[in-house]
């Protein structure tokens, strides 16, 4: 009888949250666009690239709670084109993190939760020449990978229904730094390029957390 009653104390502490959202990456591009315009100029190109952040990653995420602690994690892809005059750059990467955080409500309708994300990233350039993605006459491959802490903020508008659910709105402002990486493979002279930076992440969720007033 007295394991029965921990296990559903237990279990009536741990609730969670999931739902999807869009991750905005903020990594310093100068390197990149100095070597994909040294490629362009190899394949008789006279222009330049001019890639910009954000990238835009999307995916999911979700996490168990007990009491105002959270564990999780999530993970998002992401994928962009970039041109010159004689070749093309594609991209494609995917990221996945580990998340412990601590949930702190003010208030019935808004959370405040610092957290550390730890984990990584992997990601892939195809540089090929304009006249064919399929077979081109000029074509370069680089693979990445990179891992890191991302410590951030999130600020989160709920909407409780029911006794124990609610609807959120969130946004969570990080900075990624690199501990590991990046490690290049494939095609020799990769770019001078790393994901390292700020990063920016919203969307929607769902939960179940008792809503608390507020303490001192």
């Amino acid at each position: 009888m007295r394991t029965l009653m921990i296990v559903a104390v237990l279990v009536s502490g741990c609730l969670g949250y999931g739902g999807f959202g869009t991750t905005l990456l903020f990594p310093d591009t100068d390197g990149l666009n100095r070597r994909f315009t040294e490629l362009n100029r190899q394949w008789s190109g006279r222009g330049s690239f001019d890639a910009a952040p954000p990238l835009l990653a999307v995916g999911g995420h979700g996490a168990g709670t007990v009491g105002d602690f959270t564990l999780g994690g999530r993970g998002a892809a992401t994928v962009a084109r970039f041109q010159a005059d004689a070749v093309t750059a594609e991209f494609a990467g995917a990221l996945a993190f580990f998340d412990a955080g601590y949930a702190y409500a003010p208030f019935d309708y808004l959370v405040l939760r610092p957290s550390l994300e730890l984990g990584g990233m992997v990601w892939a350039h195809y540089v090929h020449s304009r006249e064919s993605f399929t077979d081109p006459n000029f074509s370069q491959w680089f693979l990445a990978t990179s891992g890191g802490l991302l410590p951030g903020v999130e600020v989160m508008g709920r909407l409780p229904y029911g006794r124990y659910r609610y609807v959120g709105l969130f946004v969570k402002a990080g900075y990624y730094l690199s501990l590991y990486g990046p490690e290049w493979a494939l095609d020799a002279g990769p770019p001078d390029f790393g994901m390292q930076g700020l990063t920016i992440h919203a969307g929607l969720r769902f939960g179940a957390m008792p809503v608390r007033p507020f303490r001192i």
